[in-house]
């Protein structure tokens, strides 16, 4: 009886909690560097929610948290929103009752997605005419980027499966 209004409820608190990580993301994550790379809080939340929820409601984070992020960072708009949309599917090779209750899962999904974002951005960059080098932005950006947003899903994930039990996600046992 009261699903419309926890639906709605549901969706202002998906857009608080989105605005909230978008904004972290595009001013605080921004400026931090750890070995040449700042960790993506974005990319963890999208993929981490995809794996939570469906890989549609990841896909809706991705478009509308990558077009903020394109909109905060003065990107072309849309470059954000299509490296993080293909990163979503991850989750469905992770859609257990079994796995998902465990950190390793998320991290090695985040783990797996971290390239896939890094160089569909790489590749967009090329495609501007920009000149890439794809080693050495792998070997310098991507990769220790690939381990601080491992490392950012051991704090992430609890929250965002604190959060999806109480929007009405499928409640999964730890």
């Amino acid at each position: 009886m009261n699903a419309p209004g926890r639906r709605g409820t549901s969706i202002y608190l998906s857009f608080l909690i989105l605005g909230l990580v978008v904004i972290v993301q595009g001013t605080l994550l921004a400026r931090m560097h750890f070995f040449g790379a700042s960790p993506d809080l974005l990319l963890v939340v999208v993929v981490c929610w995809s794996l939570l929820r469906s890989e549609f409601d990841g896909l809706l984070w991705a478009f509308a948290g990558g077009l903020a992020v394109d909109l905060i960072a003065g990107l072309p708009l849309g470059t954000t929103p299509l490296a993080l949309m293909p990163t979503c599917f991850l989750a469905g090779l992770g859609r257990s009752r079994v796995f998902t209750g465990s950190l390793p899962l998320p991290a090695l999904l985040v783990a797996l997605a971290t390239p896939i974002f890094g160089w569909i951005n790489l590749l967009i960059q090329q495609m501007r005419g920009v000149p890439v080098d794809w080693i050495g932005s792998t070997l310098r950006v991507v990769l220790p980027e690939l381990a601080l947003n491992a490392l950012l899903v051991l704090v992430t994930y609890p929250i965002l499966r604190w959060l999806a039990a109480r929007v009405g996600a499928i409640r999964m046992e730890w």
